[in-house]
């Protein structure tokens, strides 16, 4: 599977896309304050400073574009474009890998406007900051596979939220590649870690951490996969569970090249347990509880009253 480009799909994605919308809102703004220079009142003041703004933003000046947009952001809350002034400030520390603080400006966003047309993009921009922070490959360092991936779990728990909620988004399709991705990272991870196993003989520890992986993420469980987790568990003494993957092997891969040894396997493993439960002894019954004494008088109880001696 192709990776996403580190930088440049999203960057060039979102600058398209921002070019779109000023040129959209130009032509629904109307012309008549814009093209004489001389606001008439604070909608249309906010309206030309958005679009100074969003110049700014296109051209790269962040800085410049985010004070602008907070200019526009200050304004009644019921008018356009302060609306889209906060959305353009988490865009523009997006933009500038700032990811953790346009996730907060994001979700400042949608907090403050739920029922703006723009909350599937929103949506889609956080899962997409979240992505962005995962650990990627770089020139002369480990593979990415070997790192923690607590923010590629975020980044995949995002982006499934926003694909369950927006199916049909526009944004949809991207969001399943960055999905895909991501899981292929952490199951990468967990081979890593199922190697690390293995290169210490601890058999049942690797057994385990494959099978989870082929658990978790069946997408990528190939045949040469599934044969190492029989082996894995044969290899620490676990036939119940190396039964199971071999029955598995051979219900998903009728055809493979180790289909033959697969079965012949299979059968060793279930004739060593009918001989065990042949050879196994006949279970001794319980022995019959004994008949309950009758209890025994108190050794020092007293005598009655009526029975003691009379003074004569």
């Amino acid at each position: 599977m192709s990776k996403l480009a580190p930088r440049s799909r999203l960057s060039s994605l979102a600058t398209a896309a921002l070019v779109a919308l000023l040129g959209l809102a130009e032509a629904c703004g109307g012309t008549t304050a814009a093209t004489t220079g001389r606001p008439t009142d604070v909608a249309e003041s906010a309206r030309q400073t958005y679009f100074t703004a969003m110049e700014e933003l296109v051209g790269g000046n962040y800085v410049r574009a985010i004070e602008l947009f907070n200019r526009v952001a200050r304004t009644p809350r019921y008018l356009r474009y302060s609306a889209l002034a906060r959305l353009r400030i988490a865009d523009a520390m997006f933009m500038q890998d700032r990811y953790q603080e346009a996730i907060e400006a994001y979700r400042q966003f949608l907090a403050q406007h739920e029922g703006d047309p723009n909350v599937p993009y929103a949506r889609f921009r956080i899962a997409a900051s979240y992505f962005r922070r995962r650990p990627t490959d770089w020139f002369a360092s480990p593979d990415a596979s070997e790192f923690d991936q607590t923010l590629t779990m975020q980044a995949e728990r995002e982006l499934s939220r926003f694909i369950d909620t927006f199916p049909t988004s526009p944004y949809a399709d991207e969001a399943r590649q960055m999905r895909a991705e991501a899981r292929r990272l952490m199951f990468d991870h967990e081979v890593y870690i199922a190697d690390f196993y293995a290169d210490r003989d601890k058999w049942r520890a690797t057994a385990w951490r494959l099978d989870h992986a082929a658990t978790t993420y069946p997408e990528f469980v190939d045949e040469a996969f599934l044969w190492r987790i029989a082996q894995a568990y044969a290899s620490a003494g676990d036939t119940s569970d190396a039964a199971r993957m071999y029955a598995t092997y051979l219900e998903r891969f009728p055809d493979a090249p180790r289909t033959e040894t697969a079965r012949q396997r299979l059968q060793a493993i279930r004739a060593e347990y009918d001989l065990r439960l042949r050879q196994a002894p006949a279970p001794t019954p319980p022995a019959p509880e004994p008949d309950e004494a009758p209890e025994a008088p108190e050794a020092d109880e007293a005598p009655e009253a009526d029975d003691a001696p009379e003074d004569e």
